[in-house]
């Protein structure tokens, strides 16, 4: 076991120890599928397969990029440096994109075998994004100037958060990624983008030390493959084979956080590539 000292609420416990499913044979006649896929995976993207809409009406998201041809590019409006853009948001390290992934999940229920729980993932993801914000604006870190900026982005945070939840009450930055949805069909989905892919722009440092953005399509032929909890694998397959697109591979995603156990915090954080 791991044990991984984060925050000042003490200790977050990162165990690494295989569970049941690394011994069934479903699981063990795919590590070589899982082995050539994360080898082959450089960005991922957390999302789910239901959202609202303004208007609180509930859009399939699965089904917009598999009639889109890909991941789009929307208006993003969180890095300052940026301005107004449309980009696509990737993820360098798995475990950051399943923290987006893990919203989408009813009543944050947390999968099977979670590996390390999102409050571990989000207080170092977001944690060390955070320090990385203050030794960036030092110089411009005074009691009114950090009130305005905890108001633009209580604002951005408002619009992105009604995505997710339909509740009428606000909700904090760590409740949009602990409460998950109110959509009770709904179910996370992790997205593996190839290498050599995302020529993506450069931006904020306190963005770009975990994620990337792209301002141009992720193509369906640039995805490695989907992660959907196994309930909703057959699901999923099926309407990826509709819309005729069968060659993607969905995976549980249950099978990849038993991968993961392999792998060290470390490695799982680096953003590179995970390669056994």
């Amino acid at each position: 076991m791991e044990t991984i000292k984060l925050g000042v609420k003490g200790l977050f416990q990162f165990n690494r120890t295989p569970t049941a499913i690394a011994q069934e044979p479903e699981y063990l006649a795919s590590l070589g599928l899982i082995q050539d896929l994360y080898r082959s995976t450089e960005y991922w993207h957390g999302t789910g397969r239901y959202k609202y809409t303004e208007n609180r009406d509930t859009v399939d998201i699965l089904g917009g990029i598999g009639r889109e041809g890909g991941l789009i590019p929307h208006e993003d409006d969180w890095d300052e440096k940026r301005g107004v853009v449309n980009t696509v948001s990737l993820a360098r390290s798995r475990m950051y994109a399943r923290l987006y992934a893990g919203m989408f999940s009813p009543g944050g229920r947390p999968i099977e075998n979670e590996l390390g729980s999102r409050e571990m993932w989000g207080a170092y993801f977001f944690g060390t994004s955070g320090v990385r914000v203050v030794l960036d604006n030092l110089r411009v870190l005074t009691r009114r100037g950090m009130q305005e900026a905890r108001d633009v982005y209580r604002d951005k945070l408002d619009r992105w958060g009604n995505k997710i939840s339909g509740e009428s009450s606000v909700r904090s930055f760590v409740e949009t990624f602990l409460d998950g949805t109110d959509i009770q069909e709904n179910y996370p989905i992790l997205i593996g983008i190839k290498k050599n892919v995302v020529s993506h722009t450069q931006g904020s440092r306190f963005i770009d030390l975990h994620e990337g953005r792209a301002e141009h399509p992720i193509l369906l032929d640039g995805i490695t493959h989907l992660e959907v909890p196994r309930g909703r694998v057959a699901e999923t397959g099926a309407l990826l084979q509709g819309m005729g697109h069968s060659e993607i591979s969905v995976l549980p995603i249950e099978y990849g956080e038993e991968y993961c156990r392999r792998f060290t915090f470390r490695t799982l954080v680096s953003g590179k590539p995970l390669e056994s």
